[in-house]
């Protein structure tokens, strides 16, 4: 009796002892994720770059004309007027064919003549990319992958579709934790401080534009323009020489976005 009574315990303390480290492992493994963030930190192991950690000392007045949303035709004739005035700029490209344009030769002709460019959108669909984070990745990581398969380089720097700004397709907490994701992986996400007007309407005159942009550069030292090469702004590409003309007699020159850039951003997540 004493025997059963005693081996009934050895195999009741047993069981406790191993609860207890089935307990300990699950809450390690718990532990672990906590620390290691959510799921998606582990998607595209490749898809990190580094920025470095300083901005070059920005000097005089200074514009960078940015170009969302090509290529197209209209990236055709921009690409002509800045070779013409010997100016460099930014393009942010989508991953849309435009029919009876050659979208590579663009992207390439962009990198050969010395202009910069990022990440915009494959898609361009707000509702999807915007859905979560994991939806956002995969879009990115599309546009990332042709732009480096055409051109051979690979971009740090990009632009959210219709900016960094809260927009009625995104959950503001969404956003915000694509915000951070991108910042963890390196890149860096550039704003404006000045809208051309083009992104009202594909109709808005050419004269318009280069008032709108012209009158809004005036009291700044350092112009991010925002502008759109989409095949319907023929506008946006007439405009450019005219701008370019204008701004240049006002003491202004122009140069391209680069990692070595300090941005202009809508949201300042430090403090999340």
């Amino acid at each position: 009796m004493f025997c059963l009574i005693k081996c009934s315990r050895k195999k009741v303390l047993a069981a406790a002892a191993a609860l207890l480290c089935l307990g300990g492992i699950l809450t390690a493994v718990q532990q672990t994720k906590a620390v290691s963030g959510p799921a998606y930190e582990d998607l595209y192991p490749d898809m990190y770059v580094n920025t470095g950690n300083e901005f070059a000392q920005e000097e005089g007045k200074v514009v960078y004309y940015t170009f969302d949303d090509g290529p197209s035709q209209n990236t055709i004739a921009i690409l002509d007027t800045l070779k013409e005035k010997g100016v460099k700029a930014t393009f942010f490209v989508t991953g849309q064919e435009v029919s009876g344009v050659d979208s590579d030769a663009i992207l390439k002709r962009i990198v050969d003549e010395g202009h910069s460019i990022g990440m915009h959108t494959y898609s361009h669909v707000y509702q999807q990319i915007y859905s979560s984070v994991e939806n956002y990745l995969a879009d990115f990581y599309k546009i990332r992958e042709r732009i480096i398969q055409v051109t051979g380089v690979e971009p740090k720097i990009f632009r959210f579709p219709g900016g960094s700004v809260k927009n009625s397709f995104a959950n503001p907490a969404v956003q915000k934790a694509i915000r951070i994701e991108m910042r963890r992986r390196g890149y860096l996400y550039y704003d404006w401080n000045l809208v051309s007007g083009d992104d009202k309407s594909y109709m808005t005159d050419t004269n318009t534009l280069i008032r709108n942009i012209v009158n809004g550069a005036q009291g700044k030292d350092k112009v991010v323009i925002l502008c759109h090469d989409d095949p319907m702004r023929v506008s946006t590409a007439e405009a450019v020489g005219p701008v370019i003309d204008q701004l240049t007699e006002q003491g202004y020159r122009f140069e391209k976005l680069t990692e070595s850039v300090e941005p202009i951003q809508f949201h300042n997540d430090d403090e999340a």
